[in-house]
């Protein structure tokens, strides 16, 4: 599946859910909301997205915060940095969500 496609299809699913129960609308809300800028720039809150990301090994979180650190002016070495960063924090067992990553920005030609 292309990026196009994967996106596409993450916002059919998160439609779905937000029209079963409002939670997900909610959620949906606050993240919009913590992630908007603030005391900390939105472009920085998206390379802390992308390094808990990283960390918590969530590929789709990987994709959504790559995206929009780029739309937020993100360079290579920060996006590479912030990768390393979710390294650091959760050891080797993180290395295969830093491969999609870093797959992700050759995908995008950030690499």
């Amino acid at each position: 599946m292309n990026i196009n496609e994967f996106n596409q299809r993450r916002n059919e699913l998160n439609r779905l859910m937000q029209e079963n129960d409002a939670f997900f609308q909610q959620f949906g809300d606050l993240d919009d909301e913590v992630y908007s800028d603030g005391a900390i720039p939105k472009k920085y809150k998206e390379l802390i997205g992308l390094a808990i990301s990283v960390l918590s090994r969530c590929e789709d979180c990987v994709l959504y915060h790559i995206q929009n650190c780029i739309t937020e002016g993100a360079t290579k070495i920060e996006l590479v940095e912030a990768t390393k960063l979710g390294v650091i924090g959760g050891g080797s067992i993180t290395y295969p969500t830093a491969r999609f990553a870093f797959n992700m920005m050759k995908d995008m030609n950030i690499l």
